[in-house]
């Protein structure tokens, strides 16, 4: 799997008060194309998120503080949008705990408005049973270089 997240955190920037287009948008020229751009930034960038979407790049929001926000932007087409965590060479239990602490610590997830995508080295089979009871949904895919890509959402009824 040739993914990987290329962080960027413009906060300091922000509160600067520096402007950090150039800087963004010179990170989103270097990406590869199954990159995912993870963008941290003190508000929800919405003109951002247009300028990009224009670009054929998707969005996951998710608010971590008052002046915390992640953004990522990625150009693979989905049903709703996906958050990625990368678990790849963790060791268990720490990819199941991150992945049930983001589930539960997110009501986009909970509602069904937000999905989540992993990577792990392996298959997480001692996840399934704990997704499964909370109504999540799951599917895996076999990704290159020995790696799993598993994709978590709520039905859409929930």
């Amino acid at each position: 799997m040739a993914k990987n997240i290329v962080d960027l955190d413009v906060r300091e920037m922000l509160r600067a008060k520096q402007e950090p287009f150039q800087v963004i948008m010179q990170t989103v020229a270097g990406l590869g194309p199954e990159d995912v751009f993870q963008l941290h930034a003190t508000f929800r960038p919405d003109p951002l998120l247009r300028v990009l979407g224009k670009q054929g790049f998707q969005h996951a929001v998710v608010q971590e503080a008052d002046d915390h926000f992640i953004v990522q932007f990625y150009r693979e087409q989905a049903d709703r949008p996906y958050f990625h965590l990368d678990n790849r060479g963790l060791e268990p239990p720490q990819p199941m705990v991150r992945v049930l602490e983001f589930l539960d610590g997110h009501e986009a997830c909970q509602t069904g408005e937000l999905g989540l995508e992993i990577w792990n080295d392996r298959v997480p089979a001692f996840l399934f049973p704990e997704l499964e009871e909370r109504g999540y949904e799951y599917d895996v895919e076999d990704a290159d270089e020995g790696s799993v890509r598993v994709r978590i959402r709520k039905p859409a009824s929930a």
